[in-house]
């Protein structure tokens, strides 16, 4: 599989920006209804231990997002955040091919970090990498396949 970095704009201090990320769509399904799957975007986190999405894309999966195990993180922007891991199906498709696992993802209540602007998703090492062989081509694509 093969997807194109993401032309990102921003505005830090004022100043638009736009910067290529290596942002994916995904779906996300509970396991207990695995036909009803919801399909946000994340950015791709090789620095990132957890895999990790706000709440509301749990709340619309029917988790008790809240009767997961807390944990708490914190980035590289020194920005922290409460998250609850649940265990959560994943697909990822691109023309015709299709990866699916079951893995951990945390959900959180509090916003994105002010270090993380434009967040809905973060895929890291448990949740992603784990799975997945992944090479990023900057600034043109992320190349995605079976680690086996």
């Amino acid at each position: 599989m093969e997807f194109p970095y993401i032309l990102v704009t921003d505005f830090p201090q004022h100043q638009r920006r736009q910067r290529p990320l290596p942002w994916v769509r995904f779906g996300i399904y509970n396991p207990k209804n695995p036909d009803f799957v919801v399909y946000p975007i994340g950015l791709i986190d090789s620095g990132s231990d957890l895999t990790f999405i706000n709440h509301e894309f749990g709340e619309q999966l029917d988790y008790d997002i809240k009767k997961g195990d807390r944990q708490e993180i914190k980035g590289v922007g020194g920005g922290s955040m409460q998250i609850y891991l649940h265990n959560v199906g994943f697909i990822l498709e691109e023309n015709g091919e299709k990866y699916q696992y079951t893995d951990l993802m945390g959900f959180t209540y509090s916003d994105f970090p002010s270090s993380m602007p434009q967040q809905t998703a973060i895929l890291g090492t448990i949740g992603f990498f784990r799975h997945l062989k992944v090479e990023f081509n900057f600034p043109s694509s992320i190349k995605i396949g079976s680690l086996s």
